[in-house]
């Protein structure tokens, strides 16, 4: 593997990194705004779910999404590359961004400036 492509690949992997703790943030801002008191993200989501701001299929998504934060934090020697080219390749990074713009707009729908 070239530098080039090495490079790349960690620029990727840090972007993803960010983009997911932006979500998960999002998520706990919400759910504390709602009156909850989340103190994981697993409480944030399950929060989120029971008032109705996201569907099932959302929440496995932001658990699967923090699930990959905490590998690529916590256990930086276990990241499968081949995952991160996916996510590239396959414009899978895109997912977070609508669900981000859909918790916004929930949460102006629910008078929350977050």
């Amino acid at each position: 593997m070239g530098l080039r492509t090495w490079v790349e690949e960690l620029a990727a992997l840090h972007l993803l990194q960010v983009q997911a703790q932006a979500l998960i943030d999002m998520a706990k801002r919400f759910a504390a705004e709602l009156g909850y008191t989340p103190s994981t993200t697993r409480e944030a989501i399950q929060a989120l779910r029971r008032e109705g701001v996201i569907n099932d299929a959302e929440a496995r998504l932001l658990k699967s999404i923090a699930g990959f934060r905490n590998i690529v934090v916590h256990e930086y020697a276990t990241v499968d590359m081949r995952l991160v080219r996916r996510l590239v390749e396959e414009r899978e990074y895109s997912k977070p961004v609508v669900l981000a713009a859909k918790l916004l707009e929930e949460a102006h729908k629910r008078g929350i400036d977050p």
